[in-house]
């Protein structure tokens, strides 16, 4: 291990219906590090997965990033309420001044008509929220917001635009780009230019870190499923993460590209990353990870270095079931 936890992971809890898929389990990962999350089939690291990176919500327990609640990080700020609850009452409430110097104005002026619009649509998107928040699952669903901290993940199954070049995914990824604001694309159009151009030169870059340049012009979804592994880890990347879930990355990928996605993820290891990392592989999570935790019956099991998991006679049960 090489820092403090920059995951904590304190007694957690999921069912779906009667089914426990997760008990209780608790455990740390350390910045710095490549852990890896291992357990036969059923074992609940999946759904443990799913709970770390905020697509699931936790019945019990708590998820801690960088000693924040994840539920916590996702929960609609107060200022993201104003915003959307203001910009829903302009919206209604200009429809409502057009109504009111219209036919339809019944007598009440384009005044009025404007204030009750703009009234009844902070009003409904604020009772939106409210019950939205009151929603079992649903209220703190976001994990486009752990994104923006610097948490991300990878899928099993990759998700690129497929008829978008290799160059185009990696530079649609970065978040809060000028050019997706209208306004800006019209009227700060040198603003938009020059951040283009630093993304760009930053996806070409990207694109030589993995070895994948010749790919460069080529539809995502032409790239064989090593490739896409690669380019999926890049477009993590150009979001510029502190910690990195990778779900099964060597799933389906040839030898050759499986070493070659084991290597960078090494050389970004030594450049500050963390990963944790769910793999069925376990030539390939032995060779990679400095801790491993293993996973039975939605409890953690045991955890330790290689060597040792290796020859647990609890984890050799465990996964032969004797």
């Amino acid at each position: 291990m090489t820092g403090d936890p920059v995951i904590e992971v304190e007694n957690l809890r999921k069912t779906f219906g009667g089914i426990v898929a997760v008990d209780g389990a608790t455990f740390d990962i350390e910045a710095g590090s490549i852990t890896g999350l291992i357990g036969p089939n059923g074992a609940g690291k999946t759904t443990t997965f799913n709970l770390i990176s905020g697509f699931y919500e936790p019945d019990g327990g708590v998820v801690r990033y960088s000693g924040r609640d994840l539920q916590a990080i996702m929960r609609p700020h107060r200022e993201e309420t104003l915003i959307w609850g203001g910009a829903s009452g302009i919206t209604l409430g200009a429809f409502g001044g057009i109504v009111g110097l219209g036919p339809l104005g019944l007598g009440v002026g384009a005044l009025g008509t404007t204030a009750v619009g703009a009234i009844a649509g902070a009003g409904g998107y604020l009772a939106n929220q409210r019950a939205t928040q009151r929603r079992p699952g649903h209220a703190n669903s976001r994990p486009h917001m752990l994104a923006r901290e610097g948490l991300v993940r990878t899928f099993q199954i990759t998700r690129e635009l497929g008829e978008m070049t290799a160059l185009e995914n990696l530079m649609l990824a970065p978040q809060g780009q000028a050019g997706e604001n209208l306004a800006n694309a019209w009227l700060r159009r040198d603003r938009v230019a020059t951040e283009e151009a630093t993304v760009r030169e930053r996806a070409e870059e990207m694109l030589e870190l993995l070895e994948i340049e010749h790919l460069r012009d080529e539809a995502a979804g032409n790239l064989s499923g090593g490739q896409r592994k690669l380019l999926e880890l890049g477009r993590v990347l150009m979001l510029e993460p502190r910690v990195i879930l990778l779900d099964e990355p060597v799933a389906g990928v040839n030898p050759a590209l499986t070493e070659k996605l084991m290597d960078r993820i090494e050389t970004l290891r030594d450049q500050g990353y963390t990963f944790c990392i769910v793999e069925h592989d376990m030539a390939v999570i032995m060779e990679l990870s400095e801790t491993i935790i293993v996973m039975n019956e939605g409890k953690k099991l045991v955890e330790g270095p290689p060597d040792e998991i290796r020859t647990n006679e609890a984890v050799i049960e465990a996964y032969l079931g004797v």
